[in-house]
């Protein structure tokens, strides 16, 4: 097994990779932060905001997935109150049993910031059956919910015309993975190997699960607003 020379990071983390120095991609990343020039990011981030803030109307003028953790509370915080949009949250939930300071935290960051939140929770027959059949093939039993955090946000999105869909960290960027790049695009985060593309063959034959109430994990297309 092989670590890193910095933070002993070990080599079984998925998507993890080495520079000739023996310094993984996370530490990498979090080196490149002190050559971004931050004055430059937040002139680009109100530019972003100022091309969506009011778009709808009255309606929502942006979106923002959320888990309801710190990161959460901060981006609703800093979309709401310091750029003045008018966000819709969009949440997934497991079907386990969810502790008090997460029940907490869900109903704090809709009560504090005065937002409307949309959550999906997996119809529990299809859940059971995918968690068994992705931790005894792929060794990933929250697949299903992982997955969904990626797509169903996107799906969500383009049902409220809110094209403008706030994610928090690339985690392939941040920590390693096959698209280990920067990019603005929430669209490419599916790539990261957290909850990668399984077909509908085997979600339907082998896994026992797809069908029409699988339909929020799969990838949506932007342009039409179905499958793509």
């Amino acid at each position: 097994m092989k670590y890193c020379k910095k933070c002993v990071m070990p080599d079984t983390r998925p998507g993890i990779t080495f520079n000739k120095q023996g310094v993984c991609s996370a530490c990498t990343a979090y080196e490149r932060r002190k050559h971004t020039d931050w004055d430059a990011r937040w002139r680009e981030f109100q530019r972003l905001c100022d091309q969506y803030r009011g778009m709808n109307g009255n309606g929502f003028d942006c979106a923002i997935a959320v888990s309801g953790g710190k990161d959460s509370h901060y981006q609703v915080h800093l979309m709401k109150n310091v750029m003045h949009m008018n966000p819709v949250l969009f949440s997934v939930e497991d079907n386990f049993t969810m502790t008090q300071a997460g029940k907490h935290n869900l109903k704090n960051i809709s009560e504090e910031f005065g937002c409307n939140m949309i959550s999906i929770r997996p119809d529990r027959r299809t859940q059971k059956k995918l968690m068994r059949y992705m931790f005894e093939t792929y060794g990933k039993p929250t697949w299903l919910t992982d997955r969904l955090i990626y797509t169903f946000p996107l799906w969500m999105a383009l049902r409220f015309h809110t094209p403008l869909l706030v994610y928090g960290e690339n985690i392939s960027y941040e920590y390693g993975g096959v698209d280990a790049k920067e990019t603005y695009s929430a669209r490419e985060q599916l790539s990261n190997g957290v909850a990668v593309d399984i077909s509908d063959e085997e979600l339907t034959e082998r896994a026992g699960g797809g069908g029409k109430s699988f339909r929020p994990g799969v990838y949506p297309c932007a342009r039409t607003g179905r499958a793509g």
